[in-house]
């Protein structure tokens, strides 16, 4: 994940060099900045993102990542409640910030309806948590940074069904990757329309910005992932990413990330749309190119084989943009998804501070 102003510094070196090169962000998810193993996501305030919360009443491993703050220096530790408070032992974290804890390991602890995680020190050895009704404040006055979310048996991270396929709709309550932004799950940001239509929009409310993103729950491999878009992307705000591309938690092949991405990243001028294979800054790793959308209907692709990468934008029936790529960067398949959304650049609003809505006609794949 490259940080914005990482991407413009390139940009500017790209002008004078006449070479067309702007770094390619993606999620993401989880895109926020570029990979540093001692400090993930650079200087900041330190973050907690839940990346996968089991449902109610399954046996799955809470996931998250951290930012902002040394992993050999920190551990997590995560509390769940049902009828009291329980807490699991300190959980590692990898170099990247990634983290996983296995939360059922005892009797009930499928139904719990909490989870609260915090950042703590490595030198921190926490209290053993037996059914207490209340979370010490010893907890809280030693983390870095903490999580709570509550779950029951009919909800929790909310779902969607989109074009034949579950999809998990990513919620925050703190600034996250890409941007950093927030991102809403609610039906103001995410919702499908009575034609089966996606739609991801930017809201403002209460002086804050929220984004949307949606995660197949699925992970395809090899294949042609295409995107059916049902309005113009070709003018949204200079602020404004929509990101169309695959993206997995694990770090081997940089994140397996390979993007479709419309956006003219801050840069009012600049080209509009942008074909990537991570990681970006590898010479020939990116394709930059205008288009210019004469219809609400287009059609983006990517065939993901493990000798080439074929990327392709058409215009109703008209190719307008295509790119082969082969080189050494093709990763080979692990867990990742596939992945949709609609973002702020570092978080900045729009210049124009207008709300902003894009519609996804469907998503097919094609093995």
């Amino acid at each position: 994940m490259i940080s914005a102003l990482t991407r413009i510094a390139w940009l500017l070196l790209g002008c004078i060099l006449i070479v067309p090169l702007l770094s390619a962000f993606g999620c993401k998810d989880d895109k926020a900045v570029t990979p540093n193993e001692s400090l993930p996501g650079g200087p900041g305030n330190p973050v907690i993102e839940l990346i996968q919360v089991p449902s109610y009443g399954k046996a799955d491993d809470l996931k998250g990542q951290i930012w902002h703050a040394k992993p050999a220096g920190h551990n997590i530790v995560v509390c769940l409640y049902k009828g009291g408070w329980w807490n699991k032992p300190v959980t590692s974290i990898h170099s990247s910030g990634l983290w996983t804890c296995d939360v059922t390991t005892e009797a009930g602890d499928e139904r719990a309806t909490k989870f609260s995680v915090f950042l703590i020190p490595a030198n921190y050895q926490p209290p053993t948590l037996i059914g207490e009704q209340t979370l010490p404040p010893d907890f809280l006055s030693h983390s870095v940074a903490n999580f709570e979310i509550t779950r029951t048996a009919t909800a929790f991270y909310r779902t969607s069904t989109f074009s034949g396929y579950d999809w998990t709709v990513k919620s925050s309550s703190s600034l996250v990757g890409p941007g950093p932004n927030f991102f809403s799950s609610t039906a103001d940001n995410v919702w499908l329309d009575s034609a089966g239509q996606l739609h991801l929009k930017i809201t403002t409310k209460d002086n804050k910005w929220y984004c949307g993103e949606v995660v197949s729950q699925r992970s395809f491999g090899y294949g042609r992932y295409i995107f059916h878009l049902a309005t113009k992307a070709d003018q949204l705000n200079e602020n404004i990413v929509l990101g169309l591309f695959t993206w997995d938690d694990a770090p081997e092949y940089t994140h397996r990330e390979i993007d479709i991405e419309f956006s003219r990243w801050g840069v009012k001028n600049n080209d509009n749309a942008q074909f990537v294979v991570q990681p970006w800054d590898q010479p020939g790793n990116i394709r930059r190119y205008n288009v210019q959308f004469t219809t609400d209907s287009s059609r983006h692709s990517f065939e993901w084989k493990s000798s080439n990468i074929l990327f392709q934008s058409y215009l109703a029936n008209n190719l307008v943009s295509y790119w082969n790529y082969a080189g050494k960067s093709i990763p080979v398949p692990g867990n990742e998804n596939a992945r949709i959304n609609l973002w702020l650049m570092n978080g900045w609003a729009p210049s124009d501070k207008k709300e902003v809505e894009m519609i996804i006609k469907k998503f097919e794949f094609i093995p």
